[in-house]
């Protein structure tokens, strides 16, 4: 956590400090002047704040901070930042630092930390595989540089200058995830971090209800190589078409990675699928090939390992710490974990997020699967998709009948467009409403020796089914 006087922050958020009813520091020393206090750590949410954070009351969409100050305090906050009314009004804080915005000035503080230290600053943004992308990135900057990363999903206006604060003084490279749920997000987030390295992974038709079509995905996820410095470095897919323009307009130095284009950098080569156990292959970059190994099941994971390997060359390390780096890392929970039961039912868990391209990468992982027993795909609702709903869940269907998936649960009022469209393809489908209602049938539907892909778009949950799943076995299964 970076440690900050008080007086310093209030500078850099350019707010009003006054002082409160406590006079104790973090590390609970006396001091008469608020400015003199030191700060340890960061929060904008009352339920997790621990003695000695800073609180910014946060004010969104659905719920106001400042609602919360008197629980924050009462957990032993040093500070808190407001932007309605001022050491009068919140008499009960040990000190307030006034302000115009709280959310600008949480950014703000996270700007300050970055440009205050000498760091080497990744951001990953893309429609799908960013946070496998940063977890690649940070392992195989880790080989030689103490390397910070955003904790979780920390990839938005709120969690970036969250993930910068929260950093040791000792790191020496920070890999960051960004997000955006409207234009100009990912602009400001670059604003913030000061990216040395930016990579574009790919863009997919996700979030269309914000964007109205995949040329304004593109164009908002350009927000991030537009904003960059000249001197920094743009890392992108030249595989992907949208993507490699992008990259191709960038007037500083890039680095095109992939599979198939032309000109690209960083690619992989001799490529041997070792089904769910990963991927094997050659890493080339200009004359050197290294080889790579990753336990990352599917095709798409090459490129976020394609990716992580030209952020690595983009910050000095050569193939045999790149290769290590990769080697190093499993998927995180909720995104391509294979727990084992003991009746040797496996299952799949992916069932963070889901799109139509992830869906089909899904399909095609089981397609060439080969189980004892029967594939199975149990599939959520794939949200966000605007008018390309209906359209993209009857897709679905087709593809799951003609890759020949042994069975289809499909839950949530659009899938049944995909359990319909398998029918009528030939295969066999069921569908639940809600993943409540699939987990409580799936628990007896599996038999000794089925695969099982849970998938989904996160509001639908299909951790249930994963739950069900693994709870009928009595806690005993095992993930890798």
């Amino acid at each position: 956590m970076a440690r900050l006087r008080l007086a310093e922050i209030a500078s850099a958020v350019q707010g009003d400090l006054a002082p409160g009813g406590a006079t104790a520091d973090a590390a609970g020393r006396e001091t008469a002047d608020p400015g003199d206090r030191v700060v340890a750590g960061y929060s904008i949410d009352s339920r997790t704040l621990v003695a000695g954070d800073l609180f910014f009351a946060i004010v969104g969409p659905r719920v106001d901070g400042h609602d919360f100050v008197a629980a924050a305090v009462q957990k032993g906050a040093a500070a808190v930042v407001v932007a309605r009314g001022g050491a009068a009004t919140w008499k009960e804080a040990p000190a307030v630092i006034k302000v115009a915005d709280t959310t600008r000035a949480l950014q703000d503080l996270g700007a300050h930390v970055r440009r205050g230290r000498p760091l080497k600053v990744v951001g990953i943004t893309g429609s799908a595989g960013k946070t496998t992308a940063k977890e690649l990135t940070a392992a195989v900057l880790s080989t030689r540089l103490r390397t910070h990363r955003s904790e979780g999903n920390l990839n938005n206006a709120y969690g970036l200058p969250l993930a910068l604060l929260r950093m040791e003084d000792a790191c020496q490279a920070a890999v960051l995830e960004m997000g955006m749920s409207y234009r100009g997000e990912i602009a400001r987030l670059v604003e913030i971090a000061d990216p040395d390295v930016g990579v574009i992974l790919n863009v997919l038709r996700v979030h269309l209800e914000h964007f109205g079509s995949i040329d304004g995905i593109a164009q908002a996820k350009g927000e991030l190589f537009a904003g960059m410095r000249k001197d920094a470095i743009a890392a992108y897919n030249a595989d992907d078409p949208r993507v490699a323009r992008l990259g191709r307009a960038f007037p500083g130095r890039s680095i095109p990675f992939g599979l198939k284009a032309k000109g690209r950098e960083v690619s992989a080569e001799a490529l041997t699928p070792l089904g769910l156990a990963g991927s094997r292959f050659l890493l080339k970059h200009g004359k050197e090939t290294t080889p790579v190994e990753i336990g990352l099941a599917g095709r798409h994971h090459v490129y976020n390992a394609l990716a992580a390997a030209a952020a690595g060359y983009a910050c000095g390390l050569d193939g045999e710490a790149i290769a290590a780096g990769l080697r190093s890392v499993r998927p995180a929970p909720m995104r391509g974990v294979l727990h084992h039961r003991p009746d040797g039912v496996e299952i799949l868990d992916d069932a963070y997020n889901s799109n139509p391209v992830a869906m089909e990468r899904a399909i095609d992982l089981l397609k060439e699967a080969r189980p004892r027993g029967r594939r199975i795909l149990a599939s959520g609702d794939m949200l966000e998709l605007g008018p390309y709903a209906s359209r993209a869940h009857a897709r679905l269907g087709q593809q799951v009948a003609r890759a020949g998936i042994d069975l289809l649960v499909a839950v949530g009022p659009l899938s049944r467009k995909t359990a319909d469209a398998a029918r009528q393809g030939g295969g066999e489908a069921i569908h639940f409403e809600s993943s409540e209602a699939a987990a409580a049938w799936i628990e007896d539907a599996v038999r000794p020796g089925d695969l099982v892909l849970v998938k989904g778009s996160r509001g639908m949950k299909m951790e249930r089914v994963v739950q069900a799943l693994l709870g009928s076995a009595s806690g005993a299964a095992g993930a890798h």
